[in-house]
């Protein structure tokens, strides 16, 4: 471990062109309050929320920022008011939240009122609107306020790099507890049926978590045959919307057991895909997967979104230039949803709901949610290439180390 912290750092950014990432040179950030501290980051990622600033429909009004979101490291520097956290402590970097706020106190944590209380949430990696002067865990050094909230301890085990388990770790950070709360928002049950929408990391781990919990069966809808081969490989039955309606394909395998016939369907359905929605002809179709649930979801049952939604009036802007601030408005049937006596769950994640239960899960062996990742990097210089890939689907799930190894 360095004793002395560089003052430049390679980080990458974005600056607001679309289908580009720059990696540069940027200063280390220095602390600011005395809740502070400062993590070198060993392990990172890419996710599906950072796919969609790439492709300039979602961020802040303002570019440049550092992205990321995704993070495990070493705490490097310590402010003095911090009070669990010391220098060489392994932690999991997480949105940022006081502890002590109203909705902290109520478990909302992402929605923190005390720090930049004109900001709904505090995430890093989405630019000034999401928590000024936050930067993101796509660099080698990330400043992170109110640290004894805000970080997550996890087991050091005599290094800074743990081989796989880090690689389980990095996904504690977003993707595992988004899937695993998206599931339970839908208020899904042991031995519950199950369709996830989506079979990109959250939604492949998303059915992973139904199957881990004790789904009776689970179904992982896309259209990318690597992601449903992957979706199968963890036990789950894949359905390609592409064949066909994906609702009428499940419904002929989930028929009525009630001589009604109005219990068809699954019990609970979790969409993992957000405002980038395609139909059977991949043609863009705003809401299509919401609809789908609300059609496929089983009367009293539940619908669980993990998926992003853009607020109104995101964009057009600098920093999402080809948003048209409308992605999360669309018309769905509440009168089917009203009567069908559905409920729905949805919201960013509240990582704390779920990290402590997780964190056991993977220390234990128990879960292993890296069976996710396609690619394993080292060192920054190959990440813009890989949004790359990831943007055209040739890979799911992108891991970053650092320090450890790269050019």
């Amino acid at each position: 471990m360095p004793t002395q912290t560089p003052k430049s750092m390679k980080a990458i950014t974005w600056e607001g062109k679309p289908f580009h990432m720059a990696l540069k040179d940027t200063p280390v950030p220095e602390l600011k309050h005395s809740s502070d501290v400062l993590v070198k980051l060993t392990t990172i990622a890419i996710c599906g929320t950072d796919l969609h600033t790439y492709r300039g429909l979602a961020g802040s009004k303002t570019p440049p920022w550092i992205m990321g979101h995704e993070g495990i490291g070493i705490v490097a520097q310590v402010n003095p008011g911090v009070k669990t956290l010391k220098v060489g402590d392994k932690v999991v970097v997480g949105p940022i939240s006081c502890g002590y706020c109203e909705n902290c106190v109520r478990g909302k944590w992402v929605y923190c009122l005390t720090f930049h209380p004109e900001t709904l949430i505090d995430i890093q990696g989405l630019g000034d609107d999401f928590g000024v002067g936050l930067g993101g865990t796509q660099a080698e050094f990330i400043r992170v306020p109110f640290a004894d909230s805000s970080c997550f301890q996890i087991p050091p085990n005599g290094t800074e790099y743990d081989g796989d388990r880090d690689i389980d770790y990095v996904l504690l950070s977003d993707i595992f507890p988004t899937a695993w709360n998206g599931l339970s928002s839908s208020g899904f049950e042991p031995g519950d049926s199950v369709a996830v929408f989506g079979a990109g990391p959250v939604g492949l781990l998303c059915a992973y978590s139904a199957i881990l919990r004790g789904a009776s069966r689970v179904y992982s809808v896309d259209y990318v045959p690597s992601r449903l081969d992957k979706a199968k490989s963890i036990g789950a039955i894949p359905i390609n919307f592409k064949d066909s309606d994906p609702v009428q394909q499940i419904l002929t395998l989930e028929p009525p057991s009630h001589p009604n016939g109005t219990d068809a369907g699954v019990r609970r359905t979790c969409d993992c895909v957000g405002f980038e929605t395609f139909n059977s002809q991949l043609q863009r179709e705003p809401g299509i997967v919401i609809r789908n649930c609300i059609d496929l979801t089983q009367p009293t049952g539940g619908i669980g979104i993990a998926g992003e939604y853009t607020p109104p009036g995101l964009g057009p802007a600098p920093g999402a230039p080809l948003a048209t601030g409308k992605e999360g408005v669309f018309e769905v049937s509440v009168g089917t949803l009203w009567t069908k006596g559905l409920s729905v769950g949805s919201g960013v994640v509240l990582l704390k709901e779920s990290q402590f239960v997780l964190r056991g899960l993977v220390e234990r062996g128990v879960a292993r949610p890296g069976v996710v990742v396609d690619e394993i990097l080292y060192g920054l210089g190959g990440v813009t290439g890989a949004y790359e890939r990831f943007e055209k689907r040739e890979v799911g799930k992108v891991i970053v180390r650092l320090g450890h190894g790269e050019q």
